[in-house]
């Protein structure tokens, strides 16, 4: 047996084994468990493999399915009737990552006296401290390692912003053909069960006005009430100062707020004057 410095083990993967030694008669290891694949941590303890990789909230239908366009396993966990409260572990394999780990190491404690020089450990260490031992024994077992966790966090990240871009695009597509004026306003809906939330709005798309058609929000799934948002395309104003606006007679109150206040803001923020036809 050989006495591991911290530093030699720590963040690196390693069948563990928490067992102890036994101080009466004669020496010898009484585990405590199956040994666990996992990571040694500066303070000894053990985290298991996996058990802290990077997950993705599973009610975020749209990024998951990038991951997996990706080549991403998921693995759910949780058993919430409420996916906003479960998760998926996102892994990926590299290429060239069936290895062999064949050591495990002891984690170790309550060693007395003769005990430490049977072990070649130095008589320096404390009754009470933890050690890391090498058992120089072979345990083959053919293990499949992953990304880093890292790299898989900044693929988690990057999905997300992928699926927001296709949403926006999407969105672009359904606002015109919503539209009744070939693309300069639409109504949609937005929020709660539908299709598209707030973030999916284009940044070229101005909200004159929001009407809300349901109370739909729940915290639980990440609901926010429903929305008939109404919209105009800026992209179609650059260069004019003036533009008319075919809003049905419904929505113009919403539109245009209390003495005139919402459409004038309206129109400053654009810099264009709207008229309401």
């Amino acid at each position: 047996m050989k006495l591991l410095e911290q530093k030699e083990v720590a963040g690196k993967l390693f069948w563990i084994q928490r067992q102890y030694l036994k101080t009466r008669g004669k020496w010898e290891v009484l585990p405590l468990g199956e040994k666990v694949l996992g990571y040694v941590n500066l303070d000894l303890s053990v985290q298991p493999w996996l058990q802290n990789w990077p997950t993705i909230v599973a009610d975020q239908k749209g990024p998951i399915s990038i991951l997996r366009e990706w080549g991403y396993e998921l693995e759910h966990r949780g058993n919430s009737i409420f996916e906003a409260h479960n998760n998926y572990v996102v892994k990926k394999r590299e290429l060239t990552d069936v290895v062999a780990i064949e050591k495990p190491l002891l984690i170790v404690g309550a060693l007395r006296g003769s005990h430490k020089a049977l072990c070649g450990l130095p008589k320096k260490l404390f009754y009470h401290d933890r050690f890391i031992v090498d058992t120089e024994e072979l345990y083959s077992s053919k293990v499949i390692l992953y990304l880093k966790p890292e790299e898989v966090t900044s693929q988690i990240e990057a999905a997300k912003i992928e699926w927001l871009r296709r949403q926006q695009l999407y969105f672009a597509d359904k606002f015109f053909s919503a539209s009744k004026d070939f693309g300069l306003t639409a109504i949609m809906i937005i929020g709660g069960h539908e299709e598209f939330k707030f973030e999916d709005i284009p940044q070229h798309l101005f909200e004159l006005s929001r009407i809300k058609i349901k109370n739909t929000y729940d915290g639980r799934q990440n609901l926010t009430d429903t929305y008939k948002v109404i919209l105009v395309n800026t992209v179609r104003l650059e260069g004019k100062t003036a533009v008319n606006l075919k809003i049905p007679e419904v929505y113009k109150p919403a539109v245009i707020g209390k003495s005139g206040i919402r459409i004038k803001a309206s129109s400053k923020k654009l810099n264009c004057k709207i008229y309401l036809i």
